[in-house]
């Protein structure tokens, strides 16, 4: 698309300074009929002075735009051009060690799938730890919500949580015993 415009900055200010109203007239249309057409117009007042400065300024945010223009063009057509993969089109940009990357992430992610546990490797980590967990209370509360916290987050470590609910279970016991029979048991 081309350019609509062209900018006038402060210090051009200094530059027309001495010129009278009529000169800065024609100097502004002279700027304006050149950004539309790329013609220099004729002039023959004190403006022809100061308009190669603005010319040359003009040439530059053109140019300017155009490269900016064609970054976005390429940048456009590489990220929506169709039957390529994300690896063909970031080829010869320095991309393969994010990709390397990625395949490290995912690997990671393949060792780290959860596996939810069942009753009985609970009721055996439970006795273990010589705690008061009821290990079906435990798995089924997980079960129903398929394996995420009272917080949304996906479980990834049902050990870790066992322990959870283990401190959970020695600072209720500092509450008077009476406490304890009115209080439901809740997703720690």
């Amino acid at each position: 698309m081309p350019r609509e415009y062209f900018c006038a900055y402060h210090s051009y200010l200094k530059s027309i300074e001495l010129l009278n109203d009529s000169e800065r007239g024609r100097l502004f249309t002279a700027c304006l009929q050149y950004s539309m057409t790329g013609v220099v117009p004729e002039l023959r007042g004190n403006e022809r002075f100061v308009f190669p400065t603005i010319k040359e300024q003009t040439d530059r945010d053109k140019e300017n735009y155009k490269k900016k223009c064609e970054t976005n063009r390429t940048n456009v057509y590489e990220r929506y051009r169709p039957n390529t993969n994300v690896y063909d089109r970031n080829k010869g940009k320095g991309e393969d060690k994010d990709k390397d990357k990625d395949k490290d992430k995912d690997k990671d992610k393949e060792e780290d799938v959860f596996t939810p546990p069942t009753v009985d490797e609970v009721r055996e980590y439970c006795l273990s730890r010589n705690n008061a967990i009821d290990p079906k209370y435990f798995v089924d509360l997980y079960t129903a919500s398929n394996w995420y916290d009272n917080k949304g987050n996906k479980m990834k470590n049902w050990k870790q949580k066992v322990l959870t609910w283990e401190k959970h279970e020695k600072q209720s016991d500092t509450y008077p015993k009476e406490n304890n029979k009115k209080q439901k048991r809740r997703d720690y």
